[in-house]
C-alpha cells in the first residue's frame, strides 16, 4: 500500500491508502499520469498523480497542483501566470521515492501550506483567479 495526500481543486483534502495500480479510482479517469513537483519552502521533490485527460474533459483546474508544478519547472510557484500547463483534477501527492514513505507527514505539512497560501490567495484575488480558471478551462491544450 502507498499513502498519498489527495487534493481536490476546491481545496479540500485527505489522506489516502491505495495501491498504485488503483489510483485512477481517486483520480476520476482511466490514463494515469504524474509530474515532479516541489513546494517553495520544503525545496524536496515529490510526485504528483493525476488524470492526464481531465484537462480535455473540463474538470476544474488544481491550483495547489499548479503551483507545485510551476515551482519545480521553474523555481517560482507563480502558478496564474501558466495556465496552459496547469494540472486540472483530483491530485494525490506520494513521495517521489518508495524508501521515503515512512516520512509522509513532511508532505501533509508542505501541502497543507500551499493549501492555505492558495486558499489566501484566491479570498484576496478572486478576479484573477478567476481570470486563471477560465484561461485553464479554455485551452485547448491538455497539459
Amino acid at each position: 500500500m502507498t499513502t498519498g495526500y489527495l487534493v481536490n481543486p476546491d481545496l479540500t483534502h485527505r489522506v489516502i491508502e491505495f495501491e498504485i495500480e488503483q489510483a485512477n479510482q481517486f483520480l476520476g479517469g482511466t490514463t494515469e499520469g504524474h509530474v515532479s513537483v516541489a513546494f517553495q519552502e520544503d525545496g524536496s521533490t515529490y510526485a504528483a498523480l493525476y488524470n492526464a485527460n481531465a484537462r480535455a474533459e473540463r474538470a476544474e483546474p488544481n491550483p495547489v497542483a499548479s503551483l507545485a508544478r510551476n515551482q519545480a519547472d521553474t523555481g517560482n510557484p507563480a502558478f496564474l501566470q501558466d495556465p496552459i500547463r496547469a494540472i486540472a483534477g483530483p491530485v494525490i501527492f506520494v513521495h517521489a521515492q518508495a524508501d521515503q514513505e515512512a516520512d509522509f507527514q513532511k508532505i501533509i505539512d508542505v501541502v497543507d501550506r500551499a493549501i492555505r497560501a492558495v486558499g489566501n490567495y484566491i479570498e484576496d484575488n478572486p478576479e484573477e483567479y478567476t481570470l486563471w480558471r477560465a484561461a485553464v478551462l479554455n485551452t485547448d491544450k491538455v497539459g
